[in-house]
């Protein structure tokens, strides 16, 4: 960009004001028809979180209609990953929205997840009507998918599927129809892409079946104390205040406008759930990422009332609580998801096999079966060998396959 910028925003966060997000104010003129934002802060580091000493700055976008939670002038959030996007009437960087560009207030929204002993100084560059053209994609995935050939399961009703992988809309590395392709090459039915904090990529997908899996629209609403899923909603829940009210609030918000929703790796480095009063979901994700990766150690965070998903090996999973086996007081089934981020990424338990209604085959907006029958395992060819030799039937025993696992569960009651 050779022009200048038409408004510039600087300042400056230290350690206080760390993990919380602020608006900074701006005025969009009439006739704006795209709005182009960059930004830049010294001491910058990866927002993993085993790196430390930098600083590590997120950002997000509201347009003229308020700043407000469920607000619908949400654009989007892209954490650290982007350090400049385009908001056209036509187009849009992902995971931004396109659309109107409303003349009035605007609010670029800053939030330091890192901040270094010195601080962290920030600016932001915005420039109006800059005319910057859509960006091409490069699409690596295309064509019909070719499925592997996997044995149908032994009784009806049954589906493999993924609840929780990421697009090219927050940190994966593939389009959504990439990802369509990519998830039926590996044998699975269903499919819940759970974008951070924005649904801008939900109108990509189609009706899906057929050759392709179904897809369940949903989000995950990233938090700087934790993460949560809703699963079978199109709409953003509030993010922004890392406190279990807030928390709570967002997720009874969710539930009660149908949508389905599960804790999020709670385990060390996952990042960890530290809403330890937090009320208000289905489900907890009792497995996430790679089959080997973590899931065995035994978390610290949510002691009191939220039961950790742990494995001794695969293929046996326990509740625990203060670090034992136990039966959780809060009660409600065990998820397992991949959180897929790479194309070629094939190591996980991202398969899941669930058993659904006729009305779920039917829908992309299905929701899983809150029934608790499900099993897990490393890939779709361990769920064929360990459910044929349990012939879906639920014996106490584990399965003789080392990589599948059937969850203890207990019966989902109304989020609370």
């Amino acid at each position: 960009m050779k022009r200048d910028p038409d408004v510039v925003l600087t300042g400056r966060f230290d350690e206080t004001q760390l993990r919380r997000y602020f608006h900074l104010p701006f005025t969009v003129p009439t006739g704006t028809r795209q709005v182009h934002v960059r930004y830049s802060y010294d001491h910058q580091i990866d927002s993993d979180p085993l790196l430390v000493g930098g600083n590590t700055l997120d950002i997000g976008m509201f347009d003229e209609r308020g700043i407000a939670a469920s607000s619908p002038g949400y654009r989007g959030w892209s954490g650290s990953e982007k350090l400049a996007f385009t908001i056209d009437a036509e187009w849009a960087t992902p995971p931004y929205r396109a659309g109107a560009i409303g003349a009035g207030t605007w609010h670029v929204m800053l939030g330091p997840y890192k901040v270094a002993p010195q601080g962290l100084e920030y600016r932001v560059e915005i420039f109006f009507n800059a005319d910057l053209p859509r960006a091409e994609r490069v699409v690596v995935r295309r064509g019909p998918p070719t499925r592997p050939s996997l044995q149908p399961p032994a009784e009806s009703g049954w589906a493999r599927g993924d609840l929780h992988c990421h697009t090219l809309y927050s940190d994966g590395d593939s389009w959504p129809g990439e990802m369509l392709v990519a998830a039926a090459e590996s044998g699975l039915a269903f499919l819940g892409v759970t974008d951070h904090n924005n649904v801008a990529h939900h109108g990509e997908y189609g009706r899906g079946g057929g050759e392709l899996p179904i897809v369940v629209p949903g989000v995950e609403v990233t938090t700087y104390r934790g993460h949560w899923n809703a699963w079978g909603t199109d709409r953003w829940y509030e993010f922004r205040e890392p406190t279990d009210e807030s928390v709570s609030a967002a997720m009874r918000d969710a539930a009660a406008a149908g949508a389905l929703v599960s804790t999020c790796h709670p385990k060390p480095f996952g990042p960890p759930w530290e809403y330890a009063s937090a009320r208000g979901y289905h489900a907890i994700e009792v497995w996430n990422g790679p089959w080997e990766r973590l899931n065995a150690a035994r978390g610290t965070a949510s002691r009191r009332r939220v039961p950790l998903g742990v494995a001794r090996r695969p293929g046996a999973l326990s509740l625990a609580r203060r670090g034992r086996r136990a039966r959780p007081r809060r009660r409600g089934p065990g998820r397992a998801r991949r959180d897929r981020r790479r194309r070629t990424d094939d190591r996980g338990p991202r398969r899941r096999r669930r058993r659904l209604g006729a009305s779920h085959r039917r829908s992309m907006h299905a929701l899983p079966a809150r029934s608790g029958r499900r099993y897990i395992g490393r890939d779709a060819r361990a769920l064929e060998r360990g459910l044929e030799r349990r012939r879906l039937r639920p014996p106490q025993r584990r399965p003789s396959s080392p990589s599948i696992s059937r969850m203890r569960t207990y019966p989902a009651t109304d989020s609370r």
